[in-house]
């Protein structure tokens, strides 16, 4: 194996550890997400007139809340061939790693034609 091709690995492996560390820093979604929709508790407001009759058991409900954040997924999420969501763990380092592997099958090629 030559310089340069360790280098290769090296820069490959040390991009798939950060790819997956912002996965994991941004949640770690299996779907690439640029708006996320949660559920939170609120107190009633005390002059709601069903509050006032009674409809509610307790003085939290919870209401459903979408708000922007950006999630790295594992598997993109596209809705065309050009698409935000295309962006994840699989389209960033899939590429990366066929080219890397080719490139790594090549010098092993040409070590072994000169060595023979």
């Amino acid at each position: 194996m030559t310089a340069k091709t360790k280098k290769i690995i090296v820069t490959t492996l040390f991009l798939t550890a950060v790819v997956l560390a912002v996965w994991q820093i941004t949640g770690g979604d299996y779907y690439t997400k640029f708006e996320v929709v949660e559920q939170v508790e609120t107190e009633l407001d005390p002059d709601d007139p069903l509050v006032a009759a009674g409809f509610y058991e307790s003085n939290i409900i919870t209401k459903t809340v979408t708000r922007d954040s950006f999630r790295l997924g594992l598997l993109p999420t596209p809705s065309s061939m050009i698409d935000k969501h295309m962006l994840s763990v699989i389209s960033l380092l899939g590429p990366l790693w066929f080219v890397t592997l080719v490139l790594f099958w090549r010098s092993r090629r040409r070590l072994n034609r000169a060595g023979s």
